[in-house]
């Protein structure tokens, strides 16, 4: 980190809808983003594998709200271990309500479906792993065309309180699937392809996610171990909740080798400079 030179961008999920590795995915794939939309909302589509269509692509994901003293929040995607049999069993509980509804559902995979609205839907998308770090409250479709999408999900959420499915995860002490989180929004869009593909290191991820700290600095040498197996003038890109870091080798003329290389105060990466 000190002899790469750093390039910081920060990328509030709260302003770009997604998280800063939805960001990154989505522009490594080319996607430039649509106006109206928040950026993130091109992830709709992208998942969906919609290229070409010119309606607005909108999934919802299973995901599980939990009511604190500060309001309710949404559990990391990440940590819900979503079986395919659960998906199914929610799924066809709450097909009977889809029949008197001018909202349409498909399937896609394992805890996430496809969401045809009413044309006139408007929603402020952000991502599910984006609006976990955040105040739910703030983000519910309050929009008067989304009154429809409320009172479909009010009634979905009452019939998953206390669903078999949801009583038994409870009792392997997993988060219930009690809600489904709904985003997108954008038209289709066609993917480039990645040249590379970028090789990611998610060692310490499980620890993130866990909030288990001295599970994530125990991961650290492993880290290490990792970076020195790639060439010293491999660029390297760091995510954080709300920024992202750019390394990136800088060749040094012969006369900036008389003085010492100018070390990276690393340690502000991570923090808002004023």
């Amino acid at each position: 980190m000190e002899r790469l030179v750093a390039q910081s961008t920060q990328l509030a999920p709260e302003e770009i809808g997604c998280t800063p590795l939805e960001f990154l995915e989505l522009s490594g794939h080319g996607y430039s983003g649509h106006q109206g939309h928040t950026f993130g909302a091109g992830l709709g589509a992208w998942r969906a594998g919609i290229t070409h269509a010119a309606e607005p692509v909108w999934i919802a994901d299973l995901c599980s709200v939990a009511i604190g003293r500060e309001g309710a929040q949404l559990a990391i995607p990440e940590s819900l271990q979503v079986s395919s049999h659960e998906a199914d069993v929610l799924f066809e509980a709450a097909r009977p309500l889809w029949s008197d509804s001018p909202i349409s559902v498909l399937p896609l995979e394992p805890g996430r479906w496809r969401i045809w609205l009413p044309a006139d839907a408007q929603l402020n998308s952000i991502s599910p792993a984006a609006v976990s770090a955040l105040a739910i409250a703030d983000w519910w479709p309050q929009h008067a065309s989304m009154k429809v999408w409320r009172k479909l999900l009010n009634e979905v959420q009452m019939l998953w309180h206390e669903h078999p499915v949801n009583v038994q995860r409870q009792e392997r002490g997993l988060s219930p699937l009690n809600s489904l989180w709904l985003y997108g929004g954008s038209p289709g869009w066609k993917p480039a392809p990645l040249a590379p593909k970028p090789t990611y290191y998610d060692g310490l991820t499980s620890a993130y996610l866990q909030g288990d700290w001295s599970q994530w600095i125990a991961q650290l040498p492993t880290l290490s171990a990792y970076l020195d197996t790639l060439p010293t003038d491999t660029p390297l890109t760091l995510l954080g909740e709300r920024n992202i870091v750019q390394l990136n080798p800088v060749q040094r003329r012969w006369w900036q080798y008389l003085s010492p290389a100018r070390q990276q105060k690393w340690e502000h990466w991570w923090t808002h400079q004023k």
